[in-house]
């Protein structure tokens, strides 16, 4: 008896389950399950773009029939976003299945123009994912969602593959969108997020990194070069792993120095009436490679000085950085004023109206700890 009823209840959910599957509403060849959306401003609103899985292709894999590529992408227009994605389902005849979806993008102009009134959407529509990451494209968001990158390849899956080398590469940025959010939002830290381009090769399209532009309020006013993104990823403690190399006069070479291990501590004070900040960068690094016409013996006066030399690199690359930023552009990404805040909250309310036109009269000193732990990227590699 007990095993007949384990097998009735059994067959019962089974049941639930098909007939929910065939709801005429939740079938999936009745939806369009959005992989990425691309926002670009128009005269009268927004045009959206959306690349689709292509669900008949899914639901008739062995039929024979010609049923096109993995995605589709389809544009649609209104006077808002949430206009927009509704007149794609009036269009298509399906409902935008949005919890799925794994990009937002958003053209330059378009960020370049503001982005409050677009991110709304997102922020309020129950069924978007707040992690999903955010990108800004070089051109426009249609061109670089609806890329041809070849046979049955996504622009979602590339964009995010490049956007996840962030923890390999201290010139590559990922922001979710619940990250930037927070940063636009706030009057302390400027956001940023990157800026990714696609080439053409041979009739099909590449994408790559391209920069990562920093935001004033909500618009995107200027843009970080490599170096200014390594000296970022440092500041605000987010570097994990990636290459830079330095120059030996003495040896006339070129040392490759492969980062194992980084750390960055800010304490900031008060001096002489000025806001201080002390920055501590201590890392461990490889020698991957070097470059020399001559070759020499990698002894302990030539580890010394590429221990040396990387600790001035590190130290000029990142008071050059945030001296282009503070002094060229009034502008703080690396959340210095958050860290003022929190540790002066009260001598911030009384000396402070706004942090960015405090920022010119800010001091930062950086020191560098940088030790070479092995001469060569050892076994991980092989």
């Amino acid at each position: 008896m007990r095993k007949t009823g384990k097998l009735l209840l059994l067959v019962l959910l089974i049941a639930l389950l098909l007939s929910s599957c065939g709801t005429p509403g939740l079938e999936l060849k009745n939806r369009l399950i959005v992989q990425a959306i691309g926002i670009d401003e128009t005269k009268n609103g927004v045009r959206v773009t959306l690349q689709t899985l292509n669900t008949e292709m899914a639901g008739n894999p062995n039929s024979g029939a010609n049923l096109g590529e993995v995605t589709r992408c389809l544009t649609v227009e209104g006077a808002t976003v949430s206009e927009a994605i509704s007149n794609a389902a009036k269009s298509e005849g399906k409902q935008p299945l949005l919890s799925q979806n794994r990009l937002i993008v958003f053209g330059r102009e378009t960020a370049q123009n503001g982005l409050y009134t677009h991110l709304d959407y997102f922020v309020r529509n129950a069924a978007t994912r707040l992690t999903v990451p955010v990108a800004v494209s070089d051109t426009t968001a249609e061109e670089l969602v609806s890329a041809s990158l070849g046979e049955n390849v996504l622009t979602a899956d590339s964009i995010t593959d490049i956007l996840d080398g962030a923890r390999y590469n201290t010139n590559i940025v990922s922001q979710a969108l619940y990250e930037f959010v927070n940063q636009i939002s706030s009057d302390l830290t400027d956001a940023y997020i990157p800026v990714v381009r696609t080439e053409e090769e041979e009739g099909v399209s590449k994408i790559s990194m391209y920069s990562v532009g920093v935001f004033q309020d909500d618009r995107m006013t200027y843009e970080l070069s490599s170096d200014d993104v390594t000296a970022l990823m440092l500041l605000t403690d987010k570097a994990q792993s990636g290459y830079f190399s330095v120059d030996n006069e003495t040896y006339a070479a070129q040392t490759v120095l492969k980062i194992k291990k980084t750390g960055t501590k800010i304490q900031n004070e008060m001096v002489n009436g000025k806001i201080l900040f002390n920055v501590q960068v201590k890392m461990t690094v490889d020698i991957s490679e070097t470059h020399s016409e001559t070759p020499f013996s990698l002894d302990e006066a030539y580890l010394l000085q590429t221990e040396a030399l990387a600790q001035q690199r590190i130290c000029e690359m990142i008071e050059a950085t945030v001296r282009r930023c503070f002094l060229e552009q009034n502008s703080d990404p690396f959340g210095f004023g958050q860290r003022f805040w929190q540790r002066h909250p009260a001598q911030f309310k009384s000396d402070i109206v706004h942090w960015q036109d405090t920022l010119p009269t800010v001091e930062v000193e950086t020191q560098a700890d940088v030790s070479v732990e092995r001469v060569g990227n050892g076994v991980e590699n092989l």
